[in-house]
C-alpha cells in the first residue's frame, strides 16, 4: 500500500515537472547576435500569454526570466555600449510583471540599469525609475527602495520635491538609515517645505539618544531656519534684478526699495551677504540646504586638475 501511493505521488509530479520544463523550452529565446546597428529589445514573449502558459507556474517562470536578467546584466558588464543594461531592464520588468512581489529585482536592477557614459552623462536612468517606482508601489514600507528612487529622482531627472517627499516617508519607516532624515530635511527646505523639514528635524532630535546624532539634528533644525531667510532674500534679489536691470549695491538697497521689509537676520549667527553670482549667503557657512550637484562638483575636480598639473614643475 505505502509502495502504491509513493509509485502515485511519482505519477503526479512527474506532469507537473515536465510542463514547467516544456514551459521554459517554449519560452526560452534563441541567442541573439551582437548588436552592429540600432538597439533591440530581446524577444520576449507577452505577458498575457505567459500568465496563460505558464498558469500554475508562474514562480518558475518568473526564475526563468531572472536567471536571464542576470546573465544580461554579465553581457552588459563586458560592453562599452551605451545601452548595454537595457536587455536587464526588459528582462526585470518582465518578471516583476510576473511576481511584483520578486523584492531582489527591484533593488539589483534599478541600481544597475542607470549608465554613466563619462563626466556625469548618465543614460537608461527613466527605466530604472520605472523599476524602483513598481518596487516603491510593491513594498510601500521599503525605506531602502525609496532611498533608491528619491536618489533616481533627484541626481538623475531633477525632481526634487518628488524625492524629498519619498525620503520623508522613508524617514519615518523602522531600520532606516540614520542620515535618511539629515538628506530629506535637505531635500524638503529645498523645495520650501519648512513646516515639514522642521517637524521631521525636530522630531529626530528630540527622539535621538546619541548625543552626537542630536546635535547634528539641533544643528539642522536652525539650518532650516537660515535657508528660510536666505530664500527670502534670493526672492528679493530677483525681484530687484528684474526691476532695476542690475543685481543690488547691498541688503540695505533692498530694503530702501522695499524688495525687503528688514535686514535680515542669520539665526546661525553670521552675517547675510550677497554672493558674486547673484545667490544670498552667510558667513556662519558657504554651504546651502540644496541637492548636491555631483556633476558640477566633477567638473571643478577636473578644472582644478588642470590648474595643479600646469603649476607643477
Amino acid at each position: 500500500m505505502l509502495q502504491r501511493s509513493k509509485a502515485m505521488k511519482s505519477l503526479i509530479t512527474l506532469p507537473i515537472l515536465l510542463t514547467g520544463l516544456v514551459t521554459v523550452a517554449v519560452l526560452a529565446e534563441p541567442p541573439r547576435e551582437p548588436p552592429r546597428g540600432p538597439y533591440q529589445a530581446p524577444l520576449l514573449p507577452r505577458l498575457e500569454m505567459l500568465k496563460v502558459v505558464g498558469a500554475g507556474q508562474r514562480s518558475l517562470v518568473a526564475d526563468y526570466y531572472w536567471l536571464q536578467a542576470i546573465q544580461a546584466a554579465g553581457r552588459g558588464g563586458h560592453s562599452l555600449e551605451a545601452t548595454r543594461y537595457l536587455d536587464l531592464f526588459y528582462y526585470s520588468d518582465l518578471v516583476t510583471d510576473l511576481d511584483p512581489k520578486f523584492h531582489k529585482v527591484y533593488l539589483y536592477s534599478g541600481n544597475t540599469i542607470p549608465t554613466n557614459l563619462g563626466r556625469e552623462t548618465w543614460v537608461n536612468t527613466a527605466e530604472a525609475r520605472k523599476l524602483l517606482e513598481k518596487g516603491v508601489k510593491n513594498f510601500p514600507e521599503d525605506s531602502t527602495l525609496r532611498l533608491y528612487l528619491a536618489y533616481n529622482l533627484s541626481y538623475f531627472h531633477q525632481e526634487h520635491a518628488a524625492a524629498a517627499e519619498h525620503l520623508r516617508i522613508a524617514a519615518t519607516l523602522p531600520n532606516v538609515n540614520k542620515f535618511v532624515p539629515e538628506i530629506a530635511s535637505r531635500l524638503l527646505a529645498f523645495n520650501r517645505r519648512f513646516d515639514a523639514a522642521l517637524a521631521l528635524a525636530e522630531s529626530f532630535r528630540d527622539n535621538e539618544t546619541d548625543p552626537e546624532m542630536r546635535q547634528i539634528f539641533e544643528e539642522r533644525v536652525l539650518e532650516i531656519h537660515r535657508e528660510k531667510v536666505l530664500l527670502q532674500v534670493d526672492d528679493a534679489i530677483a525681484a530687484f534684478q528684474k526691476r532695476e536691470g542690475r543685481l543690488p549695491s547691498a541688503l540695505s538697497e533692498m530694503v530702501d526699495k522695499g524688495d525687503l521689509p528688514r535686514l535680515p537676520v542669520d539665526p546661525m549667527g553670521g552675517v547675510i551677504i550677497i554672493g558674486p553670482d547673484g545667490k544670498s549667503g552667510s558667513t556662519s557657512s558657504t554651504l546651502r540646504l540644496e541637492p548636491i550637484d555631483h556633476k558640477k562638483n566633477y567638473f571643478e575636480k577636473e578644472r582644478q586638475k588642470q590648474q595643479d598639473a600646469q603649476v607643477a614643475p
